[in-house]
């Protein structure tokens, strides 16, 4: 009985503070692959806090595109600071040149440029520092992210994927998968061409005939969702909240909003905090 990547991933890294994330790309997962949605992320207490300082969510959402067009292009592993500071190892998984997976290796403080970086934004709040892996160095991330990666080969031989059939097609749901792990970055047809190796026309046919949707229609209504979440669950501003769901412009998000809803953000957030039916309308 083998165990879940999830369950292989958390007793690999126990005691330690690392986050490890992996996000499949093209036919490639099974039940034994799936992950939860914090582990498709960067999501640590470091992590949450720089997004949600003033552009914090853009900012990230620039250097995590950056890196996952670094890994497509050169299919070869490297490590870096973010932009924020927090060192992270990226390592490309492929077969035939076709990309697997990427499985980030991160939440990392290193010692200099990046420490320095870190204390400056964080105001040197020593507690949130210490969530960080201290001086986890290269080669072990590497020998870490060989280790997983070996997993998930096995994994897949062991559990093959689901077949295409002339009814369903899988990529479609894991399309949808990626959007939901990735709402605050950019998504666009031609990036998920690559990203599951499909030609973007056929992509955008196939993704329109099981979804009722073309992409950029549904990456809207997912991300209006997921405002709509965070306006009832949080107090984070408007502006705030429009660049963690990926619209880098407040004024549009408002727009889009207010033709869906007929209301602007935030009437939305007061009349469902008064009238909790109201959201089910």
């Amino acid at each position: 009985m083998y165990a879940t990547l999830y369950e292989f991933i958390n007793t690999l890294c126990y005691g330690t503070r690392l986050h490890v994330g992996v996000v499949f790309f093209g036919n490639y997962t099974n039940e034994k692959l799936a992950l939860p949605h914090e582990h498709t992320i960067h999501a640590s207490p470091v992590c949450e806090k720089l997004k949600n300082l003033p552009h914090g969510y853009a900012r990230c959402f620039r250097c995590r595109n950056a890196a996952i067009r670094k890994a497509l292009s050169t299919k070869e592993p490297f490590g870096g600071l973010c932009v924020n500071g927090v060192y992270e190892y990226t390592h490309p998984v492929t077969d035939d040149e076709k990309l697997i997976c990427i499985i980030y290796i991160g939440n990392i403080l290193e010692s200099t440029r990046g420490k320095q970086r870190l204390e400056k934004k964080l105001k040197k709040d020593e507690a949130l520092l210490d969530t960080l892996e201290p001086e986890f160095s290269e080669t072990q991330c590497r020998e870490t992210a060989h280790v997983i990666e070996s997993y998930i080969r096995l994994l897949l031989k062991e559990f093959p994927p689901v077949t295409p059939d002339e009814h369903h097609h899988p990529t479609v749901e894991l399309i949808k998968r990626y959007i939901a792990a990735n709402i605050g970055y950019s998504v666009s047809l031609s990036e998920l061409s690559s990203l599951f190796h499909y030609n973007e026309k056929y992509l955008g046919r196939l993704f329109r005939s099981e979804t009722g949707m073309s992409l950029h229609e549904y990456v809207a209504e997912e991300r209006l969702r997921r405002a709509e979440e965070l306006l009832c669950n949080t107090e984070d501003s408007v502006l705030n909240i429009s660049e963690r769901v990926g619209f880098n412009n407040v004024t549009y998000f408002n727009r889009l909003f207010k033709r869906k809803h007929g209301k602007a953000p935030i009437a939305y957030r007061k009349d469902v905090r008064q009238y909790p039916e109201y959201r089910n309308k």
